[in-house]
């Protein structure tokens, strides 16, 4: 029971499936053959939002825009 891979099958042919999907999924650190590696969530577009990408900072605009015309009409 200790060679049985359930899916991918047992002993070594078992094992081999396993570790390729288990590197292709997961980037495995050792192996021939230049896998596939997903991007990063965060490729270089530091845009200071986030996810939202940049509606907070938007949101914070127009509410200071909003208080400051609400000061003016009050004067």
């Amino acid at each position: 029971m200790a060679n049985d891979y359930g899916y991918f099958g047992s002993g070594s042919t078992g094992y081999a499936h396993y570790k390729q999907a288990f590197d292709r999924n997961f980037g495995g650190s050792s192996g021939g053959g230049g896998g596939h590696r997903p991007p990063q969530r965060n490729n270089g577009n530091n845009n200071g939002g986030g996810d939202n990408s940049g509606c907070g900072i938007l949101l914070l605009i127009a509410v200071v825009v909003a208080v400051a015309w609400i000061i003016l009409l009050s004067m």
